[in-house]
């Protein structure tokens, strides 16, 4: 009696997949962190390149990469902060 995996000729090269990399996806369902039940994800960088993404298309284009740089850079560093008035380092 044959399997259906034998008769469906994609699932061979996925199953080699599977096995060749399966110590690897094991590890992806591993709690990395016991104290806070985390699992290791790229979450953040994916937000990280939606943002960047976000800017570009609402600059419509920047001409000045030193300046699409610090935007960027300002955009995401969360301790940054923007005054309406400028904060002279005399104290005046």
């Amino acid at each position: 009696m044959t399997s259906e995996a034998d008769t469906v000729a994609e699932m061979s090269p996925f199953a080699n997949t599977l096995t060749n990399w399966k110590k690897e996806i094991i590890n992806s369902f591993i709690i990395v962190d016991e104290k806070s039940n985390r699992k290791m994800n790229t979450a953040i960088v994916e937000n990280r390149n939606k943002s960047i993404k976000l800017l570009k298309h609402a600059s419509n284009g920047y001409l000045n990469w030193e300046r699409f740089r610090n935007r960027i850079l300002y955009t995401l560093n969360e301790d940054t902060t923007f005054y309406y008035t400028s904060i002279r380092k005399n104290g005046k």
